[in-house]
């Protein structure tokens, strides 16, 4: 099964639904070719329809030098959606980053520069100084500092790439972690460096933290279990795909394990799980593996007219058999129904009859990586829709 072969042909779709639904397949899985973010990019720019989602859903993929290039010349000319333009200027590599600094200065404040050239130029011993008082701050503060724990990734990435940081030191600050109740930041970011040092023998670990109530943990969890890309994580991770309290980060994470395992897995997990809201979330999953080999069970699901709060099934439904060519005896009414919630999210609340002539369920559905609508800056299933 090649997901990127599969998907390659629809990375430009003119069809809104479908393209929504290849950038959410693409959000967090890590081997996106570079090339490809920067022909998303190129569409965001060419298309202000979708340069909101496009700019949010590539957030966590690398930008190469064209697409630096290409961010050099468009924000200036941008009239909506500068702040998340902003945002993936900071999310550039530091040594990039340097070299066009000319260009971006007014996008990147004094302080960030400052860290820029810590990272390029700092020693061990000076770097190592910094990650340690910003992980303190970071502890002892009151309330979560986002920006604060994005300059501890990046002096962590820094320690990490230059060699700073031994298996041994690792296992010496998880074991100093898995004792405590709750994990530090310093914990948090020892995860992240796991996941950035490919260091398998931590995957049963990882998996095991999958039923905490720490959202920054748990993204920084699933990113390093997804990071791994192999069947050792979908072993570990499937008993966690039945918990109420884990099976949101789990689904996350094997819809992102690109292997016939990972699907095998999902499908009978799917027909093991009796809660609606979790099928939901099942169903997703295998809709962004692409397969060929789950129709049964997405159109069992949509049979069921099931209601969900965190997926937009017929958006889910529709762009799986468009992207595979299969043919569905309902894909226009899946069509109709979600094109009606993405152009006018009121509309079904006041006339449901408009699109299928009976009442309607569920008219204003939000996707669980979408931001959330409170304003709050985080994922709406890290913020309301938990």
């Amino acid at each position: 099964m090649d997901f990127l072969k599969t998907i390659e042909p629809h990375l430009r779709s003119e069809d809104p639904l479908i393209l929504e639904t290849v950038l959410h397949a693409l959000a967090d899985y890590p081997n996106v070719p570079e090339e490809w973010t920067y022909e998303l990019l190129k569409l965001a720019f060419q298309n202000e329809e979708h340069l909101a989602s496009i700019l949010i859903y590539i957030e966590n993929q690398r930008l190469n030098e064209d697409a630096v290039k290409l961010l050099i010349n468009e924000i200036p000319l941008m009239n909506q959606s500068l702040h998340l333009a902003v945002n993936l200027v900071e999310r550039i590599e530091p040594k990039l980053a340097l070299k066009y600094k000319d260009q971006l200065k007014s996008y990147i404040t004094e302080e960030l520069w400052s860290l820029y050239e810590f990272i390029v130029h700092g020693t061990e011993e000076e770097v190592y100084g910094e990650y340690g008082e910003t992980v303190a701050i970071l502890d002892t503060a009151e309330t979560f500092d986002h920006s604060r724990y994005l300059k501890a990734k990046k002096l962590a990435a820094c320690i990490v790439e230059k060699g700073w940081v031994t298996d041994q030191e690792i296992n010496l600050e998880m074991q100093d972690e898995l004792a405590e109740d709750l994990f530090s930041f310093n914990g948090i970011l020892t995860v992240y460096m796991i996941g950035l040092m490919k260091l398998e023998r931590y995957i049963p670990t990882l998996a095991s933290l999958l039923d905490r109530d720490d959202d920054i943990l748990l993204e920084e969890v699933s990113a390093a279990l997804i990071s791994f890309q192999n069947d050792e994580v979908v072993k570990v991770v499937t008993p966690y795909l039945l918990n109420e309290n884990s099976v949101i980060y789990a689904s996350s994470v094997m819809e992102n394990i690109k292997t016939e395992a990972a699907v095998d897995a999902l499908r009978r997990a799917y027909y093991e799980t009796e809660d609606s809201e979790d099928q939901a979330l099942l169903i997703e999953a295998l809709c962004h593996q692409l397969s060929p080999t789950v129709t049964a069970e997405i159109s069992d699901h949509m049979d069921k007219e099931e209601t969900s709060s965190l997926v937009d099934l017929e958006q889910k439904a529709y762009s799986y058999y468009s992207i595979l060519g299969l043919h569905h005896p309902r894909l226009e009414e899946w069509r109709q129904i979600a094109m009606t919630i993405e152009e006018n999210p009121n509309l079904l609340s006041s006339q449901p009859e408009l699109v299928t002539g009976e009442p309607y369920r569920n008219s204003n559905k939000i996707g669980r990586n979408d931001p959330c609508p409170c304003g709050s800056g985080k994922k709406y299933k890290k913020c309301c829709g938990k």
